[in-house]
């Protein structure tokens, strides 16, 4: 805004300054202010009269308009309704102004702070004009005349040296100084002029920030700079030593100090010294919101941990180097890095560690490219780089670098810390690119290089974008499946293996989806833990699953549900009592059901949700560890969980007949779980070898086609009552 708005003053200043007559003057300045504020009308009241009315076409309010700049901030006008006033001060004793209308939203600070300025100088210059009319008819007043218009044309001058200072973004100090001594020079040649700002805190104390001249009677300007910033306007008063003016110093419309002017002589003699401090301390408020609103975009454009540019910077550097190729082959390669195990070391040593070991990060980042190179954070452990003229060789040579770099220790909050990295590469050579589909396809290679396993290196291909999107469109079919119910369950029981019975159900969770058709759960488990839908799909099945086994207890008492639990569900806040929930609408009793979770899932995160478990277990509900065997837990760790059951991996029955090793392995978890107390459960029995070899190993229970095939619900109630009454494996 204030870039813009510098431009189109220093416009303004120089088409009512280069006016001959007041009309003109008027005309030109009433267009020009309505036209920069984006207003539908304005005008000029000035002696009680209504002048340059724009954009009222043959009806011109005049009443309202006189009411507007008597205090109003509506303006009535007829055939279009009431739009926002604001009346800006011509300057000197009269109630003159410069009005803008504007329809919808009201003005803002800034908006008003810059009107402001525009209407002072409208003010001097009708002022000057009317001086320079006077002339004419005046020859006695000629060389008073003349003295006026080189005053004028130095204010001009000064104002507009100040103006480009500012949009070249000159040091503020340097700016400050231009203000005071332009003043100075101008207002005359023994005056003393002082800048002075207010500080923080509640006294609001006064500074000097800059001055010209004598610095005496410090104290007189202190207090003439406050009745500057309490009346909100320029004033002129007389001492003992001669006259001092002070004008107010506005940022984004807050009052934040004064300009104070020291001169000799009497007051009466300095009205028009008084405007020109005025505008000059309007320069000063513009450096002074100009330096605030670059800082702030600094903020707003600097990530505040690791100070590296974020991601909207780096799109718009990135913008930048693709635009200004010096062939359509200059290479530009874009790496985006994702961070492995960034979030365990976040959630164990606390979010103050996790930012100390981002800004690690970024500084080993930096130096691992070259200087010309861009480095940023795009958000949470995400990080990128831009590599000039870098083919995708050097930048995969980069990546590389950065990959071995981030796997050596950091040393954060007194301990050293192993994290890893993978990187996405994509590199352009195309004659016009986008820079969000640069930085995308990086995106996609780094979500294939995490897939294919920690610390990779990949350069996107095309192909990649392919499964991407393929992915996303999964995700979204998944959202659908849960909204409309495409689900089903499917149960297939569990057999105690010494006479055959059933004894429970496992629940299976299926999805036969209109557009895909049958989707393994292999296939869209992972995507809906990734995208966090399995939290509410895990609860769909535990719901259902539940409810259908209270049924059928009526007929089989003893009959139990096992389900499958993922490890997004465990860290759930609620998820023990969405358990408890579940059971209770369907009339479950928790001692019926058993919790399955991977060893994996167990193993990977010791700690992952252990109080919910703990909690589930003094309510009844039991735990199996599946899959087991693959994921090599400790003894002392299953015996710190409430584990009821060891589900034996397919895995270690695969085979037709069993080896000599496979009854080995399968022995020693049989007799663990004795040891523990625990029940053992065997998958995936295909044939009448591996039943009979599993019985003689004490193996208690087992699932698998050999026994029962996963069935519908509707199926399941009279294979359940037929292997009752007959051993399906004797």
């Amino acid at each position: 805004m204030l870039t813009w708005s510098t431009h189109l003053l220093t416009e303004y200043f120089t088409a009512v300054n280069a006016a001959e007559d007041e009309e003109t003057a008027i005309a030109s300045a009433v267009e020009r202010a309505t036209e920069m504020v984006e207003a539908e009308t304005g005008a000029v009241v000035r002696e009680g009269r209504v002048l340059g009315a724009y954009g009222f076409g043959g009806t011109v309010p005049e009443a309202g308009l006189l009411a507007v700049a008597a205090g109003e901030s509506l303006l009535d006008v007829p055939q279009v309704g009431e739009l926002h006033a604001v009346a800006n001060p011509l300057g000197g004793e009269n109630a003159d102004a410069l009005i803008v209308c504007r329809d919808g939203e009201a003005f803002g600070a800034e908006e008003r702070q810059m009107l402001q300025g525009m209407a002072q100088v409208l003010g001097l210059a009708l002022r000057s004009i009317r001086v320079l009319a006077a002339e004419r008819h005046l020859r006695a007043e000629k060389e008073r005349q003349a003295t006026t218009a080189q005053t004028r044309q130095r204010l001009v001058e000064s104002l507009l040296t100040i103006q480009r200072a500012i949009s070249a973004r000159r040091p503020l100090p340097e700016i400050l100084d231009a203000v005071t001594g332009g003043a100075a020079e101008l207002l005359h040649g023994d005056a003393t002029v002082a800048l002075l700002l207010a500080e923080g805190g509640p006294d609001r104390r006064l500074s000097v920030a800059s001055t010209c001249g004598r610095t005496e009677g410090g104290p007189v300007h202190e207090a003439a700079a406050r009745a500057a910033m309490t009346g909100g306007s320029a004033l002129i008063s007389t001492d003992g030593v001669g006259t001092v003016i002070a004008a107010p110093v506005r940022v984004t419309g807050e009052m934040a100090g004064s300009l104070v002017a020291q001169l000799p002589g009497d007051a009466d003699q300095y009205a028009e010294q008084r405007d020109h401090l005025d505008a000059f301390a309007q320069q000063v408020s513009l450096a002074l919101t100009d330096a605030r609103t670059v800082e702030a975009v600094r903020e707003a454009h600097h990530d505040p941990v690791t100070g590296l540019p974020n991601r909207a910077l780096f799109l718009k550097i990135l913008n930048r180097v693709l635009a200004s190729r010096g062939t359509e082959t200059d290479p530009t390669s874009v790496l985006f890095i994702d961070l492995d195990r960034f979030k365990a070391v976040n959630d164990s040593l606390g979010h103050e560690a996790g930012d100390q070991l981002l800004a690690l990060v970024a500084r080993r980042l930096r130096s691992c490219v070259r200087a010309s190179d861009t480095t940023a954070r795009l958000g949470g452990d995400e990080f990128a780089a831009l590599l000039h003229d870098s083919p995708v060789e050097a930048a995969t040579v980069v990546g590389g670098r950065i990959v071995a770099s981030i796997k050596e220790p950091f040393r954060v909050a007194g301990r050293e810390v192993f994290i890893g990295a993978s990187v996405g590469i994509a590199t352009s050579r195309e004659p016009v690119e986008r820079s969000e589909a640069l930085l995308d396809n990086a995106d996609v290679a780094m979500y294939r290089a995490k897939k294919e396993g920690p610390g990779r290196v990949l350069v996107y291909e095309p192909y990649m974008h392919t499964e991407a999107l393929d992915h996303l469109s999964l995700r979204g079919d998944l959202q659908r499946a849960l909204r409309e119910g495409e689900f089903r369950v499917q149960y297939q029981p569990l057999i105690r293996l010494a006479d055959g019975a059933p004894t429970g159900v496992e629940a299976l969770i299926r999805w036969h989806s209109p557009t895909r058709g049958f989707v393994s759960p292999v296939d869209f488990i992972p995507i809906a833990e990734e995208f966090g839908l399995i939290v509410d799909i895990g609860q769909w099945v535990l719901e259902t699953s539940a409810a259908q086994v209270a049924r059928w207890r009526r007929h089989f008492p003893d009959l139990g549900l096992n389900v499958n639990v993922s490890g997004h569900q465990l860290v759930h806040p609620r998820f023990a009592d969405n358990v408890m929930r579940a059971l209770a609408i369907a009339g479950l009793p928790s001692s019926a059901v058993t919790l399955e979770l991977t060893e994996s899932v167990l193993m990977s995160e010791p700690d992952l949700g252990k109080a919910a478990l703990h909690v589930l277990r003094g309510l009844g509900v039991q735990l199996s560890i599946d899959d087991f065997g693959t994921g090599y837990s400790s003894l002392a760790y299953l015996r710190e969980l409430p584990v009821d059951e060891l589900k034996i991996d397919r895995a270690f029955i695969a085979r037709a007949e069993l080896t000599g090793e496979d009854l080995a392995l399968v022995r020693t978890i049989v007799e663990l779980a004795q040891i523990l107390g625990l029940r053992t459960v065997a998958e995936g029995i295909e044939n009448a070898a591996q039943l009979t070899a599993l019985r003689r190993l004490g193996c208690a229970y087992g699932q698998g086609y050999h026994l029962y095939r996963p069935a519908d619900p509707g199926d399941l109630p009279a294979r359940l009552a037929a292997r009752l009454v007959e051993d399906p494996v004797g």
